[in-house]
């Protein structure tokens, strides 16, 4: 399975509109991996391209990787982070699966896209705990603890199981753990770098996850301007046992 990171920033992406904090200000002047788009992740399955979430910036996104085909869009949860870019697919003009869990897509009908959305793509609902099967890998969702309805993502494939936990803070059910527990590959956002934050896990609690786990390697992803800038999270993750830093364009295989 091949994973690509098409956007590794958070709702603000970096640089930040009308911020001049010092983090912005080197993204702005540097560019490079110290910018990121709002965070997409496209899993390449068999027989099957995956894109999780829609973000405002996946145009751009599909243009700059080359992306040229997807199969199927998950939906973590409905924040305009994660959706805001689906209308971009009235355009596609190619069949596309929806998997969102009933009551947010029910949410994004109601308050966002009315009648319009069945015609973007066939909704495939998907509830938590269910297992969603391909001829070749299925997928698991699982219910995380943010302040909307959010899904976590469990993916088997072969003998490999990866794991993307979306926005999330640092609890989670014992089920939750138990797709966890030895996972090749740990997928966290994580916005701030700590100390321990309301709504969302940082990155330091992201490594102590790893290490309960006994997950092989971790990726962090989803991070603001208020996390450290890329090159100094690169710098820190070297001290780390298997954990890399998405930047925007990342490729990975498990």
């Amino acid at each position: 399975m091949k994973i690509q990171f098409l956007g590794t920033g958070s709702a603000e992406g970096i640089p930040v509109i009308g911020c001049d904090c010092a983090h912005c200000i080197r993204a702005r002047e540097e560019g490079g991996k110290l910018t990121k788009r709002r965070n997409s992740v496209l899993f390449s399955l068999p027989g099957y391209e995956l894109l999780l979430d829609t973000p405002p910036d996946i145009r751009a996104s599909l243009a700059q990787s080359k992306i040229l085909r997807i199969d199927g869009i998950f939906l973590t949860h409905a924040h305009y982070d994660h959706t805001g870019g689906l209308e971009e697919f009235l355009y596609w003009k190619r069949d596309l699966d929806l998997f969102v869990e009933p009551g947010v897509y029910e949410s994004l009908r109601r308050e966002e896209w009315g009648d319009t959305l069945p015609d973007i793509a066939f909704h495939c609902p998907f509830h938590p705990g269910m297992a969603v099967r391909f001829d070749g890998f299925f997928f698991t969702p699982f219910a995380v603890n943010h302040p909307v309805p959010c899904f976590g993502l469990a993916i088997y494939e072969n003998d490999h199981k990866t794991i993307y936990t979306s926005d999330t803070r640092n609890w989670f059910s014992h089920y939750a753990y138990s797709l966890m527990d030895g996972a090749d590959l740990l997928i966290v956002n994580t916005p701030h770098f700590g100390p321990p934050h309301e709504d969302h896990i940082t990155s330091l609690e992201a490594v102590e996850l790893k290490e309960r786990m006994g997950v092989n390697r971790l990726v962090l992803t989803h991070c603001n301007h208020h996390n450290l800038p890329h090159d100094e999270l690169e710098e820190w993750a070297q001290g780390q046992d298997g954990v890399v830093i998405a930047y925007d364009g990342l490729e990975i295989e498990v």
